[in-house]
């Protein structure tokens, strides 16, 4: 049995942890590890809040000794314990034959003389969603850069779109001094023949 305050810190363990995100199949298995900051940790709970229920359960004890003790229902058939010593302890967990329904938050409390702080006793834990699919990363947008508006010069070739703006005002130009022209001929070869010899005399005036 666990001591009732324990369950409100594995309560909080979900919310200062940074959960580790697997996929495993239906029917696959899993290792989760627990890791004591330094060497004083000498025991290890673990537990589980499965999805859609926020009852926390007990599911195993192991000590830095391998002394294991189950929550009610557990054995090792499906969850194995263990603690590997070295510089730190690692403590693991291995669960064989995920179901669907036991997609949840898995994690562990780790108990010590010398820490305290929730970061060391509460270790990252893991969300498992057997028999689901990593989510897609969308396709990167691609950007084109905007074209810049070309410039007709005079003195050159007019480029593509710059042929119309430069042609038809010199077409008008042209069309205008023609009219005027005619009109000037038109109007100066309807005078008689005596008012255009005066035109011209005060015109060399």
């Amino acid at each position: 049995m666990i001591h009732p305050h324990l369950w409100t810190v594995m309560c909080l363990s979900t919310a200062v942890s940074a959960v580790t995100v697997v996929y495993p199949r239906i029917g696959g298995s899993e290792t989760l590890t627990c890791q004591c900051p330094d060497h004083q940790c000498q025991r290890v709970y673990w537990y589980r809040i499965l999805h859609g229920n926020d009852t926390p359960q007990f599911l195993v004890f192991c000590n830095s000794a391998n002394y294991v003790n189950y929550g009610a229902g557990f054995n090792d058939t499906r969850f194995k314990a263990q603690a590997q010593e070295g510089s730190r302890i690692i403590y693991s967990l291995r669960i064989t034959g995920l179901r669907k329904d036991e997609a949840g938050f898995y994690s562990c409390v780790l108990s010590s003389q010398k820490l305290s702080s929730p970061e060391d006793l509460l270790p990252p834990g893991y969300y498992i969603r057997p028999g689901e699919h990593p989510p897609t990363m969308p396709p990167p947008i691609k950007t084109t850069k905007p074209t810049k508006p070309q410039l007709c010069k005079s003195n050159h070739q007019p480029s593509k779109g710059c042929s119309t703006s430069v042609l038809w005002p010199g077409v008008g130009v042209l069309l205008a001094l023609a009219m005027t022209l005619i009109s000037t001929l038109y109007y100066y070869s309807r005078l008689p023949k005596k008012c255009r010899h005066n035109f011209a005399k005060r015109m060399q005036l």
